[in-house]
């Protein structure tokens, strides 16, 4: 199998993507601290790419999108259980025990687990550059988070567990869908990832649905992290992953605690101390490693 072609640094419209892509997640933490409480993590994630699923399919409609569902709906389907609704329930699970802070670190290690698939499946080589350049996102992205030390039990243990599993599906389902849906249509993608887990999850997320009407402030979060956080950064996801590749596509994870930082500083008077701005720079440099980036060389392609 030939080598994937992504040696070349990125260009200013994909690095603006997953900047864009980053700003977005990292403020659905934020979103997700008054959603959960009322809905618990099963009926948050379940609404949440039930609610994207419907808003994409319905612009698809919209707009004719040729999402050719009739060809690609088992991968849709598999993508979409094992990127949305198997990670978001660990992660739920894992958060009921673990620090954010904790939860944060372990999602970070997702780039390393899609580099060790990607040379499997992808024969992609793996540099000792980009192997710097993670270990310093990963090493950013615990100063910026200000780990304390926590008690290690079966508890913690088991909820570590299941932030990893879920982190080491992150970095699987990207490769293979780089590998088996180089082909399939975009909006296709990500319509089909978020609506068919949805059906297939439904009668857990009904279970989990309030049976009073939230306050309005729940709603609106809801919405944000739907149409915000799941439909349109789905549309920027998957299409990264098919331009830049796995590996620096999931580089992402690396910025997006250091955005959920400061939208927590900026909107909620959160502290924003000196460790969260140097672990900021460092990810930063991690994240430039990792994509191939010197200042001011881009790449020129379209």
């Amino acid at each position: 199998m030939p080598r994937m072609p992504y040696s070349q640094p990125m260009n200013a419209a994909d690095f603006a993507r997953l900047i864009v892509l980053a700003a977005i997640w990292g403020g659905s933490y934020n979103f997700m601290r008054v959603v959960a409480p009322v809905f618990g993590g099963i009926g948050t994630m379940w609404l949440r790419i039930a609610i994207a699923g419907v808003v994409l399919l319905a612009y698809a409609l919209a707009t004719r999108a040729d999402l050719q569902f009739r060809k690609w709906w088992k991968q849709y389907l598999f993508i979409g259980v094992m990127n949305s609704a198997l990670p978001f329930a660990l992660i739920a699970f894992a958060m009921k025990t673990l620090p954010a802070g904790y939860g944060a670190i372990l999602n970070a290690a997702a780039p390393f687990f899609a580099a060790l698939f990607a040379v499997w499946m992808l024969n992609e080589r793996l540099t000792a550059t980009r192997m710097l350049g993670m270990a310093l996102g990963l090493a950013g992205v615990a100063i910026v988070m200000n780990l304390g030390s926590i008690t290690l039990n079966a508890d913690t243990a088991l909820a570590a567990a299941a932030s990893i599993t879920a982190t080491c599906l992150y970095g699987f389902i990207i490769v293979y869908t780089k590998k088996y849906t180089q082909s399939a249509p975009n909006m296709g993608i990500a319509v089909g990832t978020l609506i068919l887990p949805a059906v297939l999850t439904a009668p857990l997320g009904l279970l989990s649905v309030p049976a009073t009407m939230p306050e309005a402030n729940v709603l609106l979060s809801l919405a944000a992290l739907a149409v915000l956080c799941s439909a349109i950064a789905y549309l920027l996801y998957f299409r990264l992953i098919r331009d830049v590749g796995p590996t620096r596509a999931i580089s992402v994870t690396f910025l997006v605690p250091v955005f959920g930082v400061i939208w927590g500083a900026l909107f909620f008077g959160e502290t924003l101390n000196g460790g969260a701005i140097l672990g900021g720079a460092i990810v930063l440099l991690g994240v430039a490693l990792v994509l191939g980036m010197l200042p001011g060389n881009f790449a020129r392609r379209g």
